[in-house]
């Protein structure tokens, strides 16, 4: 019953599959290219070792191939285990230039460092090849997902050119409405699993991937995969009934989004006015689905007040999906052919 929409969607994904196999390509590209880098790391040798009196060795510790490098000159000793899958840990012993004692982390993708500063010296370990956290990519999906779900957005708006075949069907106007909607909701599942597996293509290119599912279980993950599907009904339900000028509105939809939530978060002065539009923003920001968009370094630590703000976000683009369906179908129902 859906086949024209169908049709939409299987183009869609078939336009996005190119572009997923061209950055594919480019980044099998960027792998050979940087081939001499990545295999080794001579490059780390090269530059301890031009101070005088630097020693390298080598040994086999725990199973693992470990270079063992001392700088007599600036103090600092550095060892470089290499894991079987590839990867390295890293571990640099030098003097520091703050003697106040602090700890330090970074985790970005499946890079992690550690800096312990002690009595004046500055401990650095580093695992180049680390698990990534499975949301990660979750992230990368859902922003995809975003993207298709701007594609698809105007279901309803380009049947406007042929209502009298489209009432033709032997369906009810919600069964039709529902069919739609669940051939889009399909396609934008279909790209955001395509980029996952595009991602996890490329990271393989590079080093041996490592997952971690810790948080996969965790409101984040609701948040990010409810996202794109509201976003797709907030634009249905604003081209439902329009007989032209769809294409604009989904258009500037992320402009319009991103200037208003923009303004939202911006004090506006202490005026009257000022604080008038203040409220007038907020208010409009807290009804677009990407304002409940979460952007953060993957692998920080989850603390109960990002896991409350999480759920409250997931829950909140669930109930604006659920309103901006109903509002698409309603809409739908009284266009008259």
């Amino acid at each position: 019953m859906n086949y024209v929409e169908w049709l939409r969607v299987r183009n869609a994904l078939r336009i996005y599959a190119i572009v997923l196999g061209v950055l594919i390509v480019i980044a099998l590209i960027v792998r050979v290219s940087l081939s001499s880098q990545l295999n080794h790391d001579q490059y780390l040798i090269d530059r301890v070792s031009k101070e005088p009196g630097t020693k390298i060795s080598h040994s086999v510790v725990d199973g693992l191939n470990r270079t063992t490098i001392v700088s007599p000159s600036d103090s600092t000793t550095i060892t470089i285990d290499e894991k079987p899958d590839g990867g390295r840990i890293i571990h640099i012993v030098e003097p520091s230039k703050s003697h106040k004692p602090s700890t330090h982390a970074a985790h970005v993708g499946s890079f992690r460092a550690n800096t312990t500063v002690s009595n004046g010296i500055e401990t650095i370990t580093v695992d180049t090849d680390g698990p990534v956290n499975v949301v990660i990519f979750l992230f990368i999906a859902s922003f995809a997902g975003l993207i298709l779900a701007t594609c698809l957005g105007a279901p309803f708006a380009c049947e406007q050119g042929h209502l009298e075949i489209a009432m033709l069907k032997p369906v009810t106007r919600i069964r039709y409405a529902l069919g739609v909607i669940g051939a889009d909701f399909a396609g934008i599942a279909l790209a955001g699993a395509m980029t996952i597996v595009a991602a996890v293509i490329c990271q393989a290119m590079f080093e041996v991937p490592h997952f971690d599912f810790s948080e996969v279980a965790g409101p984040l993950t609701l948040l990010l995969i409810v996202l794109p599907f509201s976003w797709y009904a907030a634009l249905c339900a604003a081209t439902a009934s329009m007989q032209r000028g769809a294409g604009a509105v989904v258009g500037f939809a992320w402009p319009i989004a991103f200037v208003t939530i923009g303004l939202s978060h911006i004090p506006l002065g202490g005026t009257v006015v000022g604080q008038t539009f203040h409220v007038i923003f907020r208010a409009v920001a807290s009804i677009i689905p990407l304002s409940y968009m979460q952007v953060r370094m993957m692998g920080s630590t989850a603390t109960s007040d990002n896991g409350l703000t999480f759920s409250l976000n997931a829950a909140i683009i669930t109930g604006l999906m659920l309103i901006y369906g109903a509002l698409a179908i309603a809409q739908w129902r009284r266009v008259e052919a």
